[in-house]
């Protein structure tokens, strides 16, 4: 029952994650603030209400999404290694965005509750840009997010787990990063869904060792046969 149990958390948290960023993702592509050059600010003024449920969604996605890590990186022997090293690259990726996450969606949310004048909110603008923490986490999840699962599905590749597709899915994932524009935004949603739908595949058809055990127990007739070939062997 605890492998079940196991095994539910893993695949809910697989696709609670990514479901999580892609609905965060196309959520704000719909919000359209209104001005000239509108901003987050502008963001969270206009759509209060959205602003803190996709605040909200954006920051617990990743913590359910780290639960499920663990289990993707099971194979034993060749590429074992490197799927550990992708589970922890993209979970420390994770973790850095929750804290960036809950930084930005805050920041401007607080701008927004202080009802400053214009140049008070551009002056706050741009001191968050420029703030140090908030940055260096950004940079840790962009790495960790982009790098962690291409080095994660690429031990699963080795270990004959998945399709030599996946680990380009996750190539193109990370590659999208770096281009702007709703086309690009699509490339990597698609991408990402082939992925992470991919390792809830490899999770929902993972053997645990326990498993193995309870279904390989010793019976009576299996003992007698164990004996039997006692002294037979070369």
């Amino acid at each position: 029952m605890s492998v079940i149990f196991e095994k539910v958390v893993a695949v809910t948290a697989l696709v609670v994650g990514p479901l999580s960023l892609i609905v965060t993702t196309v959520w704000q592509w719909m919000l359209q603030p209104s001005g000239v050059h509108p901003t987050a600010a502008d963001v969270a003024a206009q759509f209060p209400a959205a602003w803190l449920t996709i605040g909200l969604l954006a920051v617990c996605g990743p913590l359910v999404w780290l639960m499920g890590l663990p289990a993707t990186a099971t194979p034993t022997g060749r590429g074992s290694l490197t799927t550990r090293i992708g589970a922890l690259v993209t979970g420390i990726g994770l973790a850095a965005g929750i804290g960036h996450l809950a930084a930005f969606f805050a920041q401007y949310g607080a701008i927004v509750a202080a009802h400053l004048g214009d140049d008070a909110t551009a002056a706050m603008n741009a001191a968050a840009e420029a703030e140090p923490i908030g940055n260096i986490l950004l940079l840790v999840f962009l790495i960790g997010y982009s790098l962690g699962p291409i080095i994660l599905t690429v031990g699963l590749r080795m270990a004959r787990t998945v399709g030599v597709w996946v680990p380009l899915a996750a190539v193109i994932t990370a590659g999208a990063n770096l281009f702007g524009g709703p086309i690009a935004g699509v490339v990597q949603l698609v991408a990402l869904i082939a992925v992470w739908g991919s390792l809830v595949i490899v999770v929902l058809r993972e053997h645990t060792p326990s498993v193995e055990r309870a279904t390989r127990r010793d019976t009576p007739t299996t003992l007698v046969h164990r004996k039997s070939d006692v002294g037979t062997r070369p």
